[in-house]
């Protein structure tokens, strides 16, 4: 009996592990690796819906997807601005192929009403887009409103009266999974509070410090690259995203991987030489401070080179115009491209939040210190504290 028992249980075991191969052997094999997979966030349920379905027609299905370059996009609309193709106002899943109709026949998924101020949205999409379509490389635009960490204003969804404010943003970039090239198809993205966000979870952020207009991305220049060249480094589709906007007023690339390590550092020495050097050099602050760049309608955003390069042309002590130099050499060793219009000839693609006085230590001061990493990190808030009275 028990030869018998064992002759059974070797049998059956035998049996399991036929059948275990079998299944391996018939099973379907894995879909086929990308060199790029490029994913557009489009959050249109705003009045920028009218562009929704131009957008996805003139230029991302004026290429589309490649054997090698996989398109895809979440689109959400909202009612009241455009009547188009159908008029379809939930928001759907495209593989963007070449001269595809925004329709809803064109759709290969439809997700309903979806939230694009939802951090959970941004992370379904993306899982979605990398298991559908893996890629050696993704790319992530997002294509909506901005202003870099300002709560309220990032990809925001009238229909559910919601943004993606920064620390959503924040907690949802763990689940995306490393990011290759990221682009901010929405004003004011370019700051140094941004890209100190993505620093390690992406190689390369191309975004304006500006306000974008309607044109912004061109991405039928960018996907004809790609298609043309489907092993192009992230710096070279970062570089080409910035290179493709070239109707606004401002564009940069910039590292964000170990490269962005330097500019950390020399950010570092130069808030504590500026600290430590307030009592002494207020006025020459003022000045400089005031000498700085801003942008149009956001004044509290200057541009960092440029503050930089005010500091130490203005203020004597030897410490500041060290540090000062050390920062203008880290920004331009991390921007990959730049380009700005006349008006804006002292930018060099990064901005900074800055204030100079006390009535403007608001609930964007209070969140911002609280809230931002780049406040968290670094003493630029304790200096702007103490300076702003």
């Amino acid at each position: 009996m028990r030869k018998s028992t064992r002759s059974m249980v070797s049998f059956v075991l035998l049996m399991v592990l036929l059948s275990t191969f079998s299944s391996i052997v018939s099973a379907a094999p894995p879909a086929p690796s990308a060199k790029w997979t490029v994913m557009v966030y489009i959050a249109g349920d705003n009045n920028l819906e009218d562009y929704v379905v131009k957008d996805i027609e003139l230029e991302l299905a004026a290429v589309g997807s490649t054997a090698d370059v996989k398109v895809v996009a979440l689109a959400d609309r909202t009612p009241g601005y455009d009547t188009s193709r159908g008029d379809w106002q939930t928001t759907k899943i495209y593989y963007v192929t070449q001269g595809m109709l925004a329709d809803s026949a064109s759709a290969v998924a439809d997700w309903g009403e979806r939230n694009t101020g939802d951090p959970q949205t941004l992370i379904d999409f993306v899982t979605w887009a990398k298991t559908n379509h893996p890629a050696d490389r993704y790319a992530l635009y997002f294509w909506g409103h901005g202003w870099n960490w300002h709560p309220g204003y990032v990809m925001s969804d009238d229909t559910n009266a919601d943004t993606l404010d920064y620390q959503e943003m924040q907690a949802a970039i763990p689940s995306l999974g490393f990011i290759d090239v990221v682009g901010y198809d929405g004003c004011n993205m370019a700051s140094i509070e941004i890209f100190d966000l993505w620093h390690g979870n992406a190689t390369a952020v191309s975004s304006s410090q500006e306000y974008v207009g309607w044109d912004g991305i061109e991405y039928d220049l960018v996907l004809a690259q790609l298609a043309a060249n489907p092993n192009m480094t992230a710096d070279q589709v970062a570089i080409a995203t910035s290179q493709s906007a070239s109707k606004d007023k401002t564009w940069s690339a910039v590292a964000v991987d170990s490269r962005y390590d330097a500019l950390q550092t020399a950010l570092d020495n130069w808030f504590t030489a500026l600290n430590n050097g307030l009592s002494a050099n207020r006025k020459k602050y003022d000045s400089a401070f005031n000498a700085t760049r801003s942008m149009w309608q956001a004044p509290m955003d200057k541009d960092l080179y440029d503050m930089a390069y005010e500091m130490k042309r203005l203020v004597a002590d030897t410490t500041i115009k060290n540090t000062s130099q050390a920062v203008m050499d880290a920004i331009t060793a991390v921007v990959l491209h730049e380009r700005h219009v006349n008006a804006y000839s002292e930018v060099r693609g990064i901005s900074i939040y800055h204030i100079s006085k006390a009535s403007q230590k608001d609930s964007n001061y209070t969140y911002y210190r609280s809230t931002l990493n780049f406040a968290l990190t670094t003493i630029w808030d304790e200096f702007l504290d103490a300076y702003a009275k």
